[in-house]
């Protein structure tokens, strides 16, 4: 074989390669969208890069939407389209539902393109809605109001933030291993020095020291001895109002026999005078 056959097919082979990655190609079904990825896939909000999509919003729960699913499934069969039909379910992807709730009424469609979106809503009852669809996809959207795409509400960690929270403030730990190191040599320092604040024998720093400590021990027993009166009053007054409860007691049998007694000495002299 010559170097010629071999260049041209080379040659040949870049051109089908170059064909095949730069050809789009699209989807010949309904892409299914949810929570997790419509962001992701549609980059609504992010640029629109991958491509324009015209997105049905529909709600499993009700019969009369199985029309438009038949649709937009009929389009996505299409390979001429130069656009991604795809489908969300309002019914089981709440958060879409959230953030295009000021915006749908299912069913209806959402075309994003240009980073924008515009709304789709016409009757899909009618026998032309296919047509209606395609013409409003491709050039009938330019009559319609642009709209903004509402952000998504997905938490986002925000890097800026979390870089500047775990940053390291090299001045503030310097401080701190500072004051630490600090805070040790002065209990060392204080620890070895200790004899060196005790007063001398013999002057008068250590005489007062020494008539202070001796104080300390007179004072707690006079506390006690102050206490202990008390104490035995307390007791004595205890003991004063148990003998006085106890005649309290006794008067009543006292008083009844009395009585009985009393009885019995007027019924002798009633029988003496009789």
């Amino acid at each position: 074989m010559r170097f010629a056959d071999i260049a041209n097919l080379v040659f040949l082979a870049v051109l089908f390669t170059a064909s095949n990655v730069l050809g789009t190609s699209y989807p010949t079904e309904l892409v299914e969208l949810t929570d997790s990825n419509f962001e992701h896939d549609t980059q609504a909000a992010s640029g629109q890069t991958t491509g324009i999509w015209a997105v049905l919003f529909t709600d499993s729960t009700l019969k009369r939407h199985e029309r438009a699913v038949q649709v937009l499934q009929e389009l996505a069969n299409d390979e001429d389209k130069e656009l991604i039909y795809a489908q969300v379910d309002v019914a089981r992807n709440f958060k879409l539902a959230k953030r295009f709730g000021e915006v749908i009424f299912p069913p209806c469609i959402l075309l994003f393109r240009n980073r924008q979106m515009y709304l789709f809503e016409q009757s899909f009852e009618r026998a032309d809605i296919g047509q209606q669809i395609r013409d409003f996809v491709t050039s009938g959207f330019a009559l319609a109001d642009p709209l903004d795409v509402p952000e998504s509400r997905d938490r986002q960690l925000n890097l800026e933030a979390f870089e500047a929270g775990t940053k390291m403030d090299y001045k503030t730990i310097a401080i701190g291993v500072l004051m630490i190191v600090g805070g040790l040599l002065f209990q060392t320092w204080a620890v070895v020095n200790k004899d060196k604040f005790r007063p001398e024998p013999g002057t008068p720093a250590a005489a007062s020291a020494a008539a202070a400590a001796k104080k300390k021990p007179g004072e707690e027993q006079q506390k006690q001895q102050q206490q202990e009166p008390a104490v035995g009053s307390a007791a004595k007054k205890a003991g004063k109002q148990q003998p006085q409860q106890a005649p309290a007691a006794a008067d009543g049998p006292a008083s009844t026999s009395g009585g009985k007694g009393g009885t019995v000495k007027g019924g002798k002299k009633g029988k003496a005078s009789q």
